[in-house]
């Protein structure tokens, strides 16, 4: 019998380098026998929310360019040229947490909104923890917005309670931060090291599978 091998990803959907990880992601979302749960840790939440501004443009540009050489992901230039000029902009993290626990409860489609989110939001400039964006990605993932609401509403009310456990997650782990990854196998949890591996989704999947495998 083979035991289930799975990748823990501590998150932020504000994350650059989250984003930057995003083709890692989908890469291990191929093999058949690794689970991956995400674990939205909350950076910008409660009193860290904030609105988009210059003085948070100015720091993530420098970041955003590191994470472009090192990953290859790419920042649309309606993010770049509008959007982080648009001081209307809300950056809060539970909203979008909420619509990623949301389609995980009513459809097993959290990582798919969670890497939705982060296309419209570093590509396509959108603004992600606003309730009616986030209801039109929900209907173009194919969710009904009759379940998909009130799981919303729960997972928000809930949300709280989610960012302590991913916190307390990440502080078990002795991770430093976003994005954090770690393999759980037979109950053991190694950090997962994440830098030698951006633009490499390949050998990051067959990384996996050897793990995987030998589980």
């Amino acid at each position: 019998m083979t035991t289930e091998t799975t990748l823990h990803y501590v998150y932020d959907p504000f994350c650059g380098w989250c984003y930057g990880a995003a083709p890692l992601i989908s890469a291990a979302a191929t093999l058949d026998k690794l689970d991956i749960k995400l674990h939205s840790g909350g950076m910008l939440t409660g009193s860290e929310a904030k609105l988009m501004s210059e003085e948070w443009r100015e720091f993530v540009i420098p970041h955003e360019q590191r994470i472009t050489a090192l990953s290859g992901q790419k920042f649309g230039s309606a993010y770049q040229e509008k959007a982080q000029f648009d001081y209307s902009i809300v950056l809060d993290s539970a909203p979008p947490t909420a619509a990623m626990l949301a389609a995980q409860a009513v459809a097993g489609k959290g990582l798919s909104m969670l890497k939705r989110l982060q296309t419209a939001y570093y590509v396509q400039g959108q603004a992600i923890a606003d309730t009616k964006v986030i209801q039109r990605i929900a209907q173009e993932l194919g969710l009904d917005l009759a379940a998909f609401d009130p799981a919303f509403e729960q997972a928000m009310a809930d949300i709280g309670k989610h960012f302590q456990q991913s916190g307390e997650l990440l502080q078990m782990l002795g991770g430093r931060g976003y994005p954090t990854l770690a393999l759980e196998q037979n109950g053991k949890f190694t950090l997962f090291p994440l830098g030698q591996f951006l633009g490499k989704p390949e050998l990051f999947r067959d990384t996996l599978a050897e793990l995987v495998q030998g589980s």
